[in-house]
């Protein structure tokens, strides 16, 4: 008898052991898969974040475009300075933009310097291949990265001009051009989050020509593990990519340790199926917060705005858009750091989210740029007080440390169906709105000589 309890005992143990084991070794799949993809949807998240900046610095090109058509090609220095340092303030990390009639730099805002053409890491031969291909196709290009000035890297977007919609040799003015610092455009979209997150990390770009690959940015030298990516679409086909990994690896051996600890220990099918289910609720719910949020503001992200106003759409509900950015925030990055810029950007988010009501929305689509999606039919009394509410809660005093900040917003709205049956007309129309009303608040506050968000100490 003694032999048999014995044998059972170990013949038990050995089964409890085998399945524990196999259950171990599936839980250690399941977290690296999970692992795997949660920096999917990070690769996916920070890659949209990307393509949505490069294109409004892009659209840049496109507002010059338009003003020297209308001027027929001659447009004055005086007119473009007066544009250039208009769209120059919306964006931090713009260091210059610059006209060259027949490739020949003329015109450039802030014009330090003088007008010579940036250094880049391309040859001249490379350089030619661009402005050719970019000349003949009516196409814009971007190149990156690019040396600048004081040493260090940037982009440059490049839009060819034509005098009428037909690109041709007859036609071509010349180029656009806006170049960007490249560590301030990544700190814009926030990407260092990724190392403080424990993921490596490499940004390639893609040349649509030749179809030669450039590293643009990296947090390590070494080759990633198995990383995981997204393709990000800057200007007419090109592309880049953002690589990830994470630093510990996929399947750490501290991790398979424990796991078989657990099981040799506790040799428990429920317990361990419990405790791996709820890993896998955790794991989904962050993965949902992941996607659909602005990690610094905990307001909804540019995806989940993309996606909430395709349903809107596709049920045909009537809605309306606020689109507003703080006045001037570029000059508190620049005089009092980005970290009093991030927590100003914080309390301003918190401030807005507190002027709506529960059932609207409010996002963050990049830097300082904010929409509030209104639901339902409402008249232009109702978004005028909605405006009203958010610039007096935006308006009181911000105290940071040892800064004391009096920050206010440009704001404009639009409906749907009243301004335009489509979200892309409705989205012009409030964003022209909130640019006219910018530049009314910049006249006003230069007639009355009220000190601004950059006066602030």
């Amino acid at each position: 008898m003694k032999k048999k309890s014995v044998r059972a005992g170990l013949i038990a143990f050995v089964i409890t052991l085998a399945i524990t084991t196999v259950i171990a070794i599936f839980y250690l799949n399941s977290a690296a898969s999970s692992r795997r993809e949660r920096a999917r949807f990070m690769a996916d998240t920070y890659g949209q974040s990307i393509e949505a900046e490069i294109s409004a610095r892009e659209y840049i090109t496109r507002l010059l475009e338009i003003k020297i058509r209308e001027s027929k090609g001659n447009i004055t220095s005086e007119q473009f300075n007066i544009i250039a340092e208009e769209l120059f303030d919306d964006f931090i990390d713009i260091t210059d933009i610059s006209l060259a009639p027949e490739g020949v730099v003329s015109f450039k805002y802030p014009l330090t310097g003088g007008l010579a053409e940036r250094e880049n890491l391309f040859s001249d031969n490379v350089q030619g291949v661009y402005a050719d291909y970019s000349k003949m196709s009516g196409t814009s290009i971007l190149i990156a990265p690019a040396i600048m000035d004081d040493g260090s890297y940037g982009i440059i977007i490049r839009r060819p001009v034509y005098t009428s919609e037909e690109a041709s040799e007859e036609n071509f003015w010349g180029f656009v051009s806006v170049t960007l610092d490249l560590s301030r455009f990544l700190k814009a979209v926030s990407i260092e989050n990724l190392a403080q997150g424990g993921y490596e990390y490499k940004l390639m770009g893609v040349n649509p020509i030749t179809g030669e690959s450039r590293l643009i940015m990296e947090h390590t030298d070494k080759e990633l593990a198995t990383p995981v990516e997204s393709m990000i679409s800057t200007v007419k086909g090109g592309y880049w990519i953002i690589r990830i990994s994470p630093e510990a690896g996929w399947m750490n051996p501290a991790e398979i340790v424990g796991a078989l600890a657990i099981a040799v220990l506790f040799s428990a099918l429920s317990a361990f199926a419990a405790s791996a289910y709820m890993s896998m609720l955790a794991n989904a719910k962050e993965l949902e917060v992941l996607s659909y949020r602005d990690s610094l503001t905990n307001l909804y992200n540019p995806r989940s705005y993309h996606e909430h106003m395709d349903e809107l759409s596709r049920k045909k509900l009537p809605y309306g858009l606020i689109f507003m950015d703080l006045n001037d925030f570029k000059m508190v990055n620049d005089t009092m750091g980005h970290d009093v810029g991030d927590s100003l950007l914080n309390i301003v988010a918190k401030r807005l989210q507190n002027s709506i009501r529960e059932k609207d929305r409010a996002f963050r689509i990049g830097g300082d740029e904010f929409v509030v999606v209104i639901h339902g039919v409402h008249d232009k009394n109702f978004y005028e007080g909605v405006i009203e509410r958010m610039r007096n809660n935006v308006a009181r005093e911000v105290v940071i440390g040892e800064h004391r900040l009096n920050v206010s917003i440009s704001a404009g709205f639009a409906r749907c169906p009243e301004d335009g049956a489509k979200f892309e007309d409705v989205v012009k129309v409030a964003d022209d709105a909130m640019y006219n009303n910018k530049r009314a608040m910049k006249a006003k506050r230069a007639a009355m000589g009220i000190k601004s968000a950059r006066d602030s100490q």
